[in-house]
């Protein structure tokens, strides 16, 4: 099983941070007041692809980093990506990786997570606190 990993719209984050619900220290996004961390990189979350010449790499619905859209080919600017022939809308954001803490148990189950994050049962770790915050802020 890959990485526990989340996608955070940068308009998401601006207002975590506006409204000190969050800090972010270098690649580093710690949730107020539970103390979870998680590394942030760059990214985007390909919405739809505009320029008519359909989705023959199947970018939309995904989430790329930085690294995944230079290795690509791909040209980001704003909220559009040019790949080849093909334009996307595309949403700016992060993705968010647990930062593992010796004095937090990671969880590794999405189901355990959604648990969690709707009362049904304690966190296991940063995935279930993370679950739990974004649920909150609805």
């Amino acid at each position: 099983m890959g990485k526990n990993r989340v996608f955070l719209p940068q308009d998401a984050l601006d207002e975590w941070l506006g409204g000190d619900r969050a800090i972010i220290e270098g690649e580093t996004l710690t949730l107020k007041p539970e103390g979870a961390r998680f590394h942030v990189q760059s990214a985007v979350r390909f919405l739809t692809e505009v320029a008519g010449g359909g989705d023959a790499t199947g970018l939309v619905g995904k989430v790329k980093d930085m690294a995944q859209m230079e290795a690509l080919g791909a040209e980001h600017v704003s909220d559009s990506v040019i790949l080849g022939d093909n334009a996307y809308q595309v949403v700016e954001g992060f993705v968010c990786e647990p930062l593992v803490d010796d004095s937090v148990t990671t969880g590794d189950s999405l189901v355990g997570a959604a648990r969690a994050a709707t009362g049904e049962g304690p966190p296991s770790g940063e995935l279930d606190l993370l679950a739990r915050f974004f649920l909150q802020q609805r």
